[in-house]
């Protein structure tokens, strides 16, 4: 039998170093610098919840046009130079710190960097100057395909006015929502993608919350479970009615699991 040829390589002498092998990244840390390249930046809001923190709003005017406050609280329509990102501020004079309101999940405050907030008299007059919290400070924002609109407290809209010399003025006394009340709001990722994990992990399971009343509470089954679909949707229609506790005493008094249910 025939020799095998020898295998077609880079020759080696005595005394070279061997050259080592570069160790290809794991698949995980990959997928975590993605992840970490994913959430630095800006990103645009498309939920109330993105709202909270940390916002910068703009406008797709001709030039795009963003809030901003100056040194002497004077709130201005800024165009931003054409080579500058639409997508993120450039100073902090044009970033909000949006919050809910007091006991309310629809109304929100935006306060500006040197602490004031942004509010709207009855005939449309904006400004962001106030340095407590009011009927004027808060506004309901609506979300739509194309951006937010941002409703105060007498049912008017924000917009963005072309004033005669070219400039652009913040004015509130809109009846509907057009393009000139729709603005294109941006949110911190960090924090966007943050809420978003932890909105899935708090995500209510029927199962899971049967498992653990089962564990607890009662001994039938071995501490398996008897869930049926029915159960389960009439168990996430009583968590969002607010009367959890009371549903899941009335099926440990329907499986007569517990003597002490009763």
């Amino acid at each position: 039998m025939a020799d095998k040829p020898p295998k077609k390589g880079k020759l080696l002498f005595k005394g070279d170093k061997k050259e080592k092998k570069k160790k290809r990244k794991h698949r995980d840390e990959e997928d975590r610098d993605q992840a970490q390249l994913t959430e630095d930046g800006w990103v645009r809001v498309d939920g109330l919840d993105d709202l909270v923190g940390p916002v910068f709003i703009t406008h797709p005017s001709d030039p795009t046009v963003c809030l901003t406050v100056d040194e002497n609280d004077r709130f201005l329509a800024y165009p931003l130079p054409e080579d500058v990102s639409s997508e993120e501020p450039m100073i902090v004079n044009q970033v909000f710190v949006g919050a809910r309101s007091v006991g309310s999940t629809q109304r929100f405050t935006f306060k500006s960097y040197l602490g004031k907030f942004l509010s709207s008299d009855k005939v449309g007059v904006t400004r962001c100057d106030r340095e407590a919290i009011s009927g004027p400070e808060e506004w309901e924002p609506v979300i739509t395909e194309a951006g937010v609109a941002f409703q105060n407290t007498y049912g008017k809209f924000m917009m963005v006015d072309q004033v005669a010399n070219g400039g652009f003025k913040i004015r509130t006394d809109a009846e509907e929502i057009g393009f000139c009340e729709t603005f294109r709001v941006f949110c911190q990722a960090r924090f966007k993608y943050k809420r978003k994990k932890e909105s899935k992990e708090k995500k209510f399971n029927a199962d899971r919350a049967e498992l653990d009343n089962v564990k607890k509470n009662q001994s039938w089954g071995g501490g398996k479970l008897h869930m049926t679909r029915e159960d389960s949707k009439r168990l996430k229609k009583a968590k969002a009615e607010g009367r959890m506790n009371e549903a899941m005493l009335d099926r440990r008094s329907m499986m007569k699991a517990d003597r002490y249910c009763k």
